[in-house]
């Protein structure tokens, strides 16, 4: 009785074997992968003592409120990307902020760093956003896409950058790393 069980175990080995065999012989295995695209987060450390803020990939900053007014403008950039190309994508931001008067605008584009900080656009917000939030940090979000794969070199960085639209006496205010309902201050990045 004992040998009629070793020899259906061992038939039933053989058989999966063969057809394993079989298989990666005469047939393709297919499958879906989702991948999901980073997401970068600002940050208010300050980098080259000036107008440059660091920005994380897959990483929360601590919570800290960043201060600027129209006429001036902060970058957030990532570190070297080491990476030669990225995908065509879309750029979803979403950042929490309020301003001193309500009807100020922002506008922000997406930019390309090269290791001398030159900086070129890889796509712009149309309309500047209008921001009426003056007595708590309020999300808005808005976006741009690039219009075909992004070119870039090892020491290459992604950015965001974002300035006021108005006279020297309209202020704005960031906060980038409280968790709200829906989340810090970041930028989405999703293939088209």
């Amino acid at each position: 009785m004992n040998k009629k069980i070793a020899t259906l175990i061992a038939g039933i080995l053989l058989v999966g074997i063969v057809s394993a065999g079989l298989l990666t012989h005469f047939a393709v295995i297919t499958g879906e992968v989702i991948v999901e695209g980073p997401v970068f987060y600002l940050d208010g450390t300050h980098l080259d003592g000036g107008v440059y803020h660091e920005l994380y990939v897959n990483e929360i900053p601590p919570e800290e409120e960043i201060y600027f007014w129209d006429g001036h403008r902060l970058v957030f950039k990532t570190e070297n990307l080491g990476v030669d190309e990225f995908y065509q994508a879309e750029f979803t931001m979403k950042i929490w902020m309020i301003t001193n008067n309500t009807g100020n605008t922002i506008q922000a584009r997406i930019i390309k760093l090269d290791e001398e900080n030159h900086e070129s656009t890889i796509c712009e917000v149309i309309n500047p956003v209008s921001i009426g939030a003056i007595s708590s940090f309020t999300k808005y979000t808005f976006s741009c896409e690039s219009d075909s794969e992004i070119d870039l070199s090892n020491y290459d960085r992604i950015g965001i950058e974002v300035w006021g639209n108005g006279d020297e006496n309209q202020e704005y205010w960031i906060s980038t790393g409280k968790l709200y309902t829906d989340g810090y201050s970041r930028v989405e990045v999703s293939a088209i």
